[in-house]
Formats: C-alpha cells, structure tokens, sequence
C-alpha cells in the first residue's frame, strides 16, 4: 500500500525544523570593536585635550595636543641649517665647475680638482643629513596632536591638561577609544563547530530582542577544544557592550 505524501507547505516546514534543530546556538556578550589605548608618540606637555569620555569622534579629529613651542623652535633650527647647507653647496659647486674648467685646459693640477670634487661631497652629504633633521622636525610637530584614527566613542579620558606626556619608552596612554559603528559579539566554540567556521562568512546574532546578520571576524584557540569567537556586527542604538547575546551558527 503506497504510503500519503506530504503536502509541499508541510514538507517545507519539517525541512525548516530539521535546519534549526542542526543549527548551533552559543551564549555571547556584546564588546566594543577595536579598542585601543592611544599614547604620544612624543615627549611634550599636554596643551588642550578636547575630547571627553562618551564622545564620538570623526576620523582626524582632535583629542589632544601638545605644546607646541619646542617643536616649532626645532622646525626653525633644522630649516636654516638646510638654507645654509644649501648656499654652501651651491658655492662648492660653482668652485668645482670652475677648477674642472681650469683643469680641462691644463692649468689647474689633479690635486686641486681632487680637493673641490671632496669638499662638494661633503657639502652634500652634511645637506642630505640637514633635510632629514628638518624631515623629522616636522614630522614630530605632526605627531605633537593625537587624532582620531578612524570614527571612534571615546571610552576613557586619562589627561587634563599640563599633564607630561612620557617618551615612547615609556608611553602613557591619554585615551581609550573603540569603533563608533560597530561591536563584537564574543563566545566560545567547540572544536566540532569551529573546523567548519570561515572568517568573512555570515553568523546570526541574537540580542536586545532582534535578530541581526553579523560577519564572522576572528576565530582563535583557547584550548585543543575550545576556541573564542568574534562575530561583527553594526552598533544600534539599544545595542551597548555588555548586553547578553546568542551566535547561531549553521
């Protein structure tokens, strides 16, 4: 006796069961994306520090800055050296097309055509070691204001003004900051899910009573069978780190 076939609707429906019921579901908790703790990359004295705790920031924006009087007088020093390198080098070369043309007419002796090609070169070469003073001058003045990276929340403010900000040896961090538009879903997997997890792929995120499509961002070892994942996922407003969460994974 042939058996009743199922409906397509119901077909459908016990296909859908089977596919949550082999779905993995893992217990998460929302985190900040990309947080860092930001440090001068030079010595100075805290001049202004804008940004506040719980502030979001534009990329290139402006945290803090340092005083920048020394860096300025550096930029100064380092420039009217390479002027006057310059001016040294130009006579030197003036001095050796000369001699090269006496030299060339047999009236000038090697010896001094040697001594004007020595003192060009290291005319040059104290030019070359000048515009790289000058180079670095500059590029620390630049590194005297701590700006944004990318569009972040300011987590943590740790600088008042006239504070010293230490040398990089001793770096001393300013601000925390993490990703204004997006957090991380952390869990932790089993090596059964995590052999078939692929960075880049999709993952549901359950959280706040809504369900969002996240993007699988870092899959690491904790144990021979345990790994911590990471689930990327955009900020909403009712979405704060801390919250619980679930990860389903397929």
């Amino acid at each position: 006796m042939n058996r009743p076939s199922l409906s397509p609707l119901l077909h459908l429906a016990l296909c859908g069961l089977v596919s949550l019921a082999q779905a993995a579901e893992y217990p998460a908790q929302l985190d900040w994306s990309g947080r860092v703790s930001l440090a001068m990359p030079v010595s100075g004295i805290v001049a202004t520090a804008p940004a506040q705790a719980g502030q979001h920031l534009k990329k290139g924006e402006l945290l803090a800055a340092l005083d920048t009087a020394l860096f300025n007088a550096r930029v100064a020093e380092a420039k009217a050296a390479v002027d006057q390198y310059r001016q040294e080098d130009a006579d030197a070369q003036r001095d050796l097309d000369r001699i090269s043309e006496l030299y060339a007419r047999t009236v000038s002796a090697t010896t001094e055509l040697d001594a004007a090609k020595l003192r060009r070169a290291r005319i040059a070469a104290q030019l070359a070691a000048a515009e790289a003073r000058l180079e670095i001058s500059r590029h620390q003045l630049q590194e005297a204001e701590m700006r944004a990276p990318f569009d972040a929340v300011v987590l943590n403010r740790m600088v008042e003004p006239g504070l010293i900000a230490a040398t990089p040896c001793q770096p001393n961090p300013l601000f925390t900051i993490a990703r204004d538009h997006e957090l991380l879903a952390r869990t932790q997997v089993d090596a059964q899910h995590a052999h078939r997890i692929k960075l880049g792929s999709k993952a549901e995120v359950l959280a706040a009573g809504r369900q969002f499509t996240g993007e699988i961002r870092s899959l690491s070892v904790l144990t021979a069978h345990q790994y911590s994942l990471e689930v990327a996922l955009p900020r909403e407003d009712d979405l704060m780190p801390g919250l619980a969460a679930t990860i389903r994974l397929p």
